[in-house]
């Protein structure tokens, strides 16, 4: 089942069972994938990737938004933030580990030896790598690490 109908037949049986937060944050998720689809007409087809790219990019916001809510003492927004990232978390792959992300590194950084000095694009060939299932941040930081 792709994505999308997965969510609709979630927020389907969190209405059923009465679950008013996760049917608001799934809501906005199908409003968010709506979006990118008007996008998308434009410049061609949409993709799975593309809903699991939305997805992302939402629990990132919700990231960015808790540590901002922590700094400034607001624990309600917080938690509130904290409850929208866990239900979706659920849909999102499941995330590599760093030991299987440095194999990753260290192949490209094989393969790539007379490019070391463009972190850029070793970072990108990296990340193109992992198909979306490895932090940016800890990319960057092996990369960076391995580089030194």
């Amino acid at each position: 089942m792709v994505l999308k109908e997965q969510i609709s037949e979630d927020i389907k049986a969190a209405m059923k069972a009465g679950q008013s937060e996760t049917v608001s944050v799934l809501r906005m998720l199908m409003a968010a994938f709506n979006n990118m689809e008007i996008e998308k007409r434009v410049k061609g087809e949409v993709k799975e990737d593309d809903y699991v790219g939305v997805v992302k990019k939402e629990t990132k916001k919700r990231k960015e938004a808790i540590e901002a809510y922590k700094a400034a003492g607001r624990a309600e927004a917080q938690r509130k933030e904290e409850i929208e990232l866990e239900v979706l978390s659920k849909y999102l792959p499941e995330e590599m580990s760093e030991s299987d992300i440095k194999k990753v590194v260290d192949e490209v950084i094989a393969e790539r030896s007379e490019d070391l000095s463009n972190l850029g694009m070793i970072i990108g060939e990296v990340v193109k790598r992992t198909q979306g299932r490895a932090d940016g941040g800890v990319i960057s930081k092996l990369v960076r690490e391995r580089l030194g």
